[in-house]
């Protein structure tokens, strides 16, 4: 049938126009079509991918279970998410400023846990900081999260699990997801684990 389509702009002016519709309608593809079984272990594939629906030993939430639990309070938001490397073509001695990584307000950003494969230092890292930040209390309840369509934060959320800690929360819609949902951002710096130099140069 017939669409009409009215449009007012800022100056009070209008239009109207209508269109023949004709055709029929697709359907969008089905859920299930992208349905993805997690993996056993931690995912190694590519990082921006479909993701699954499920995280066994977690809980997935969605946007507005976030905002619930944080204004709730008594919950660590953990951002997986990797931090931008140094342009390769910069000069050494020329300054570099990353873009302003946004996240959830009061996040911590953890950059480097959530490969697949994380190096001893990393995964030391993450286990301490996780501790630190729970007061070594495996109850403490834990979102985890990065970007939509993104196995990071399903890896890190995996992680924390097998960690001990028994209250994971995945987001898996990611910041874009929380942004989508209307909420507000903050920015934050990236915390990762000490190089092998720095740590070699503190011993010396």
């Amino acid at each position: 049938g017939p669409l009409e389509v009215r449009v007012e702009d800022s100056e009070d002016k209008r239009f109207t126009e209508s269109f023949a519709i004709t055709g029929e309608a697709t359907a969008p593809p089905s859920a299930a079509a992208e349905s993805v079984p997690e993996p056993k272990d931690f995912w190694t594939g590519p990082v921006n991918s479909a993701v699954p629906e499920t995280l066994t030993g977690g809980t997935v939430i969605r946007a507005n279970d976030v905002a619930a639990l944080v204004k709730r309070g008594g919950v660590v938001v953990v951002d997986v998410s990797n931090s931008p490397p140094r342009p390769e073509k910069l000069a050494p001695q020329a300054v570099w400023l990353p873009p302003p990584h946004p996240v959830i307000p009061g996040s911590l950003w953890f950059a480097g846990v959530g490969a697949g494969s994380v190096d001893a230092g990393t995964d030391a890292f993450y286990r301490r900081r996780l501790a630190e930040v729970t007061a070594k209390n495996l109850d403490h309840p834990i979102i985890v999260y990065c970007h939509e369509r993104c196995w990071l934060s399903w890896n890190a959320a995996k992680r924390a699990i097998r960690y001990g800690y028994r209250h994971v929360y995945w987001f898996p819609d990611g910041i874009e997801g929380w942004r989508a949902a209307g909420f507000e951002t903050s920015v934050a710096q990236p915390e990762t684990a000490p190089s092998v130099t720095a740590v070699m140069t503190r011993a010396g």
